[in-house]
C-alpha cells in the first residue's frame, strides 16, 4: 500500500508568497489544501499550474476574519501542518485607522492589519480547536517589520536586527503621523504578538513558528491579470523603475532596505514544518542590502532594451544620500536549515524578477 502524504493546509493560496510555498510544497511531497475567497481563483490557479492538479485541494473562506472563518475547512480533514500566509500589502491605504488598524479584538485593546491580524487568530481558533492529535505545527508568516525600528533614521547603521528583537512602533504612531507604512509596520508587530500570546495562554498541542522576511522580491506564479496585480514588493522595489513611476533615482526612499527572494521565502516555509530546531522560534530571512541605484544598475546591465524606459540614476553609488541602514542577523535560519541553506543573491534575484515582469508584459499587450 503506497504511503499516504502528509497534509498541509495553506491560507491564501493565490498570494505571490503562497503561490511558491505551494509550488515547493508539492515538489517536497506534501498534499496541500488552500484556502481561497472565491471558487474561480481555483480555476486560475490550475490554468497557470495544472502539473498540481493531482496534489492540491480548495476550500473557500470568504470572509477572513468572520468569527469561526475556517472552521468548516479542518472539520472536514484533518492535517499535519498549516501554514498562514494571507495577508494583504498595500502602501496605498488612505485611511490607516479605518483599513490597516482597529483599536480592539476580542475587547483586548490590540492593534491588527485587518485580514491578517483577526484571520491569524480566527486560524489558530481553529486549529487548536479542531486540529487534533495530528496536527504537529503551525507556520506562520510573519514579516521583519515586527523587528526593525520604525523610528531608526537609518543614517548610521545600529547593532544588526536580532529575532530578541521588536519594533517599538503602535498604530498611534501610524494614526498621528498619518503614516500607512507605520500603520502596516504596528499591524505586523502586533499580530504577530497575539500569535505567542495565544501559544503561551492556550497552550494548543501544536507549536509555533514565525518566519520573518524583508521586502520580498522574485518571479510571481500567482495569477497576475495586468500590471496593477504585480505584487506590492515587487512593484516598488523592481518595476516602478522601469514601468515610468520613479523617474528621479536619488530621491527614490525604500521603506525598508532589504529583501530575500520569495523562492528562498517559500524554501524556508518548507523547511520549517520538520525543523526540530524551529520550534516555537521566530526566525529572520533577509539575502542583503537593496537600494533604489543598486537595482537601476543590474537592470540597467542586463536588459539594455529597458534604458530607454528608465532613469540612469547615479551608477556604482549604492546607498541613496544620508541613507545607511542597521542590517540583519540571520544566523538562526542557517542553524535551523542547516547544511545547503542559503539565500539568493540581488543580481539573480533581480534579473529574475525583472524577466518574469518582462514575460507578463508580453501576455498583457
Amino acid at each position: 500500500m503506497a504511503e499516504t502524504k502528509q497534509s498541509i493546509l495553506i491560507t491564501g493560496g493565490n498570494g505571490f508568497i503562497a503561490s511558491h510555498i505551494i509550488a515547493q510544497s508539492i515538489e517536497a511531497g506534501y498534499h496541500v489544501t488552500t484556502t481561497l475567497r472565491t471558487e474561480d481563483k481555483s480555476q486560475q490557479l490550475l490554468t497557470l499550474h495544472p502539473e498540481w492538479k493531482e496534489n492540491i485541494s480548495f476550500d473557500y473562506v470568504p470572509d477572513l476574519i468572520a468569527p469561526h472563518a475556517f472552521d468548516h475547512v479542518l472539520e472536514k480533514k484533518s492535517f499535519d501542518f498549516v501554514m498562514h500566509t494571507a495577508s494583504p500589502v498595500t502602501f496605498a491605504v488612505k485611511d490607516i485607522q479605518k483599513e490597516q488598524v482597529d483599536p480592539s479584538v476580542q475587547g483586548h485593546p490590540i492593534l491588527y492589519v485587518i485580514d491578517f491580524f483577526t484571520s491569524t487568530l480566527r486560524m489558530l481558533e481553529s486549529a487548536q480547536k479542531l486540529g487534533g492529535t495530528k496536527l504537529k505545527r503551525f507556520v506562520l508568516l510573519g514579516s521583519a517589520v515586527s523587528i526593525g525600528d520604525s523610528f531608526d533614521p537609518m543614517t548610521k547603521p545600529g547593532k544588526p536586527y536580532t529575532e530578541d528583537d521588536w519594533n517599538p512602533v503602535t498604530a498611534a504612531d501610524a494614526i498621528k503621523d498619518h503614516n500607512t507604512v507605520l500603520g502596516y509596520n504596528a499591524g505586523k508587530k502586533h499580530a504577530e504578538e497575539a500569535a505567542w500570546k495565544f501559544m503561551s495562554e492556550e497552550k494548543p498541542k501544536f507549536d509555533l513558528v514565525v518566519l520573518c522576511p524583508d521586502i520580498v522580491i522574485g518571479p510571481m506564479i500567482q495569477p497576475v491579470p495586468g500590471p496593477q496585480s504585480v505584487n506590492a514588493t515587487n512593484s516598488f522595489a523592481v518595476y516602478s523603475f522601469f514601468n515610468g513611476t520613479n523617474k528621479d533615482i536619488g530621491a527614490v526612499r525604500f521603506p525598508f532596505y532589504h529583501y530575500v527572494d520569495v523562492r528562498d521565502v517559500a524554501r524556508a516555509h518548507v523547511l520549517a514544518l520538520t525543523a526540530s530546531k524551529a520550534s516555537n522560534k521566530r526566525v529572520i530571512l533577509v539575502s542583503g542590502l537593496i537600494t533604489p541605484q543598486l537595482v537601476v544598475d543590474i537592470v540597467r546591465m542586463y536588459f539594455p532594451e529597458l534604458r530607454d524606459r528608465m532613469s540612469e540614476g547615479s551608477p556604482g553609488k549604492a546607498l541613496p544620500e544620508g541613507i545607511d541602514p542597521t542590517g540583519w542577523d540571520v544566523t538562526r535560519s542557517y542553524e535551523i536549515f542547516g547544511e545547503g541553506w542559503s539565500y539568493r543573491q540581488l543580481e539573480e534575484s533581480v534579473v529574475d524578477t525583472v524577466r518574469d515582469i518582462l514575460a507578463h508584459e508580453k501576455q498583457w499587450a
